[in-house]
C-alpha cells in the first residue's frame, strides 16, 4: 500500500515561495521591455532598420511569452494555495468523522467538509452534498481507497532465511498470482531463521526446533502483532516451503486454538510440507523425536483449518512424500534421492506446471478448505545419478526404471475413492499385502517398455514408440497392494510416539 503524506504550512510556505518567483518574473519583465522592443536602428540605411525590426519582433515574442509564464505562476500560486486549504480542512473533516458524525444528520455536514476545498480545487464533482447520493458516493470513494490490500507474506525454505527477490518472484507468479482467490496480491519476502544445526553453520547454531520456534514468533508477529498485516485490517496470504511449511503449520494451530480469528482474511500455501497429512515425514512417525537435531515429528499440517490452504507436493520427495511402507528398502532409497534431487525444485517450477498439477482426491462430506495437489515425477530419483552418465546415461537408466518404478511404488498407497485420501493423516506402517494379479503384470510390461525406452533415446526408434502407459509412466493408483484401510494410528505409530516420549529427555546439543 502507498501513502501520501501533506502538512498544509509546509504547502503555504511554498505557495508564498512561488509568488515571489512570480514577482521576479514580473519585474524582469518591466525592466527589459523598452530595450527588447524599442530597438533603435544603428543607421539610417534599410540594412540597420531591417535589424532592428527583426530583434523587435523577437522582443515582442518574448514578452508574450513572459506574459504566460506570469499567468501561470498565477494559478499555479493559486492552485497551491488552495491545495494547502484541501488538506486543511480534509484532515477536519476526517477529524469530524472519526468524532463520530455518522448520523443521518450529520452525513451531509461532514461531506460538505471533505468536497467544498477539492471542488474549488478541481473543479465540480458527483459528490454531492444533498440527499443518499452524496452518501452513496462518499461510501464509494471510501471502499476504493481503502480497500483491504492483499500482502503475500513468503518465507524461504531451510538454508534460505532471506527471501531474494528472484526466489519471492518466481515463486509468487507460479504458486500465488495466478489463483484467482489471490488477485492483486503484493509479494513481501520474509525473515525466519530457516537454520538446522549442525548443517547451517554458515547462519548460525539454532537446531530445527529452535529455529522453527523462533519462525512462528516471527511469522505470528508479522501476521498479528502491531504494526501486523492483519492488525492493521489487510489480508494476508501465507506461503511456506520446507521448514516454513512446518512454521505455517504451527502458526494454523496457535491460531485454530486462539478461536480461528482472522477467517476471510488469511489464506495459505505450502510446497514440500513436512506435515503433508499423506506422506510428510513429520507425519509418517508422528511423536518420534530425533535428539541432539532437535527435530520433533508433530503431525500433521490440520486438515480442519479453516484457512484455505494449498498443498503442493512432488511425488517420491522424501520430505513431503515419505513411503507409507517403510521396510521397502527400494521405496526408502528412492525417497532419500528425491530429498537430493526434487525437494530444491519447487521454487523453480513455472506457472503452467503448478496449473497442470494433479489435484488429489478428499475424503467424503470432508468440509476442511485445504486443497491438496501432486506433481507427477517421470524420472525416478533413484536412478537420476546414472543419467549423468555421458550419451548412454539415459538409455542405461530408462532400461530399469520402469520395474525399478513397481518396487518403488509397492512403498505407497494409492490415491481414490475408497482408497487414500488426502485430508486423512496416515502414519507409516509396518503392513502391506502386494497384489501379485497386478504386480507381476506390471512387472512383465515394466521389462518390455524399458529396452523400447532405450532405444527411443539412442535414436533407432521415433520419440512416437515411446511408451504410454504405468510403469514408464507415473501414476498415483497403480493398485500394487490390496487397500487395508487408512488408519490415522498405527503400530509403528504408537512406537514412535512412545519412542519420542523417551528421546525428549535427551537435550540439543548446541
Amino acid at each position: 500500500m502507498s501513502y501520501v503524506f501533506t502538512a498544509p504550512e509546509m504547502l503555504a510556505k511554498t505557495a508564498g515561495d512561488v509568488k515571489d518567483i512570480g514577482s521576479a518574473i514580473s519585474t524582469a519583465s518591466a525592466n527589459a521591455a523598452v530595450p527588447t522592443t524599442a530597438l533603435v536602428p544603428a543607421a539610417e540605411d534599410e540594412v540597420s532598420a531591417a535589424i532592428a525590426k527583426l530583434f523587435g519582433a523577437y522582443g515582442e515574442e518574448y514578452q508574450a511569452l513572459v506574459a504566460q509564464a506570469e499567468a501561470f505562476h498565477a494559478q499555479f500560486t493559486q492552485t497551491l494555495a488552495a491545495a494547502g486549504t484541501a488538506y486543511t480542512e480534509a484532515e477536519a473533516g476526517n477529524a469530524a468523522l472519526m468524532a463520530g458524525a455518522s448520523s443521518a444528520q450529520t452525513a451531509p455536514n461532514v461531506l460538505s467538509a471533505l468536497t467544498t476545498p477539492f471542488q474549488s480545487l478541481l473543479g465540480p464533482t458527483s459528490v454531492g452534498t444533498g440527499g443518499s447520493n452524496g452518501i452513496v458516493a462518499l461510501n464509494s470513494v471510501a471502499k476504493a481507497t481503502s480497500a483491504d490490500p492483499l500482502v503475500a507474506l513468503i518465507m524461504g525454505g531451510t538454508f534460505n532465511p532471506t527471501p531474494d527477490p528472484g526466489y519471492v518472484t518466481n515463486v509468487f507468479n507460479s504458486y500465488i498470482q495466478p489463483n484467482p482467490l489471490f488477485a492483486g496480491a503484493t509479494p513481501q519476502g520474509l525473515f525466519t531463521p530457516e537454520q538446522f544445526w549442525p548443517f547451517s553453520p554458515n547462519l548460525g547454531n539454532l537446531t530445527f526446533g529452535q529455529s522453527v520456534t523462533q519462525g512462528v514468533t516471527l511469522l505470528d508477529d508479522a501476521l498479528r502483532g502491531p504494526t501486523g498485516v492483519l492488525t492493521q485490517g489487510n489480508s494476508a496470504v501465507v506461503f511456506g516451503y520446507s521448514q516454513s511449511a512446518t512454521i505455517a503449520t504451527n502458526e494454523i494451530r496457535a491460531l485454530m486454538a486462539a478461536g480461528s480469528p482472522y477467517q476471510g482474511q488469511l489464506s495459505f500455501v505450502m510446497i514440500g510440507d513436512p506435515n503433508n497429512p499423506v506422506g510428510g515425514i513429520l507425519e509418517r512417525f508422528p511423536g518420534f523425536y530425533i535428539p541432539f537435531l532437535d527435530v520433533p515429528f508433530n503431525g500433521a499440517t490440520p486438515p480442519n483449518s479453516p484457512y484455505p490452504t494449498s498443498i503442493y507436493t512432488i511425488q517420491y520427495d522424501g520430505v513431503a512424500n515419505a513411503p507409507q511402507y517403510p521396510l521397502n528398502p527400494v521405496s526408502d532409497l528412492n525417497a532419500v534421492m528425491g530429498y537430493f534431487y526434487l525437494h530444491h525444485t519447487y521454487p523453480d517450477l513455472t506457472a503452467a506446471q503448478v496449473a497442470n498439477a494433479v489435484q488429489l482426491p478428499t475424503s467424503p462430506g470432508y468440509t476442511g478448505s485445504t486443497d491438496y495437489y501432486m506433481f507427477l515425477t517421470q524420472d525416478l530419483p533413484l536412478v537420476q545419478p546414472i543419467r549423468s552418465i555421458p550419451v548412454l546415461g539415459d538409455p542405461i537408466a530408462d532400461i530399469f526404471q520402469p520395474d525399478l518404478r513397481v518396487l518403488v511404488d509397492l512403498g505407497y498407497g494409492d490415491y481414490g475413492p475408497g482408497l487414500n485420501y488426502a485430508n486423512v493423516p496416515t502414519p507409516a506402517s509396518l503392513l502391506s499385502v502386494p497384489n501379485p494379479f497386478t504386480v507381476l503384470p506390471d512387472l512383465a510390461i515394466g521389462a518390455v517398455q524399458g529396452p523400447q525406452a532405450a532405444l527411443v533415446d539412442l535414436g533407432l526408434l521415433p520419440q512416437s514408440a515411446l511408451p504410454t502407459a504405468y510403469p514408464y509412466l507415473p501414476s498415483l493408483d497403480p493398485g500394487l497392494n490390496f487397500f487395508l484401510g487408512q488408519p490415522s494410528v498405527t503400530g509403528l505409530s504408537l512406537l514412535s510416539g512412545a519412542a519420542g516420549d523417551v528421546l525428549e529427555l535427551i537435550p540439543p546439543i548446541t
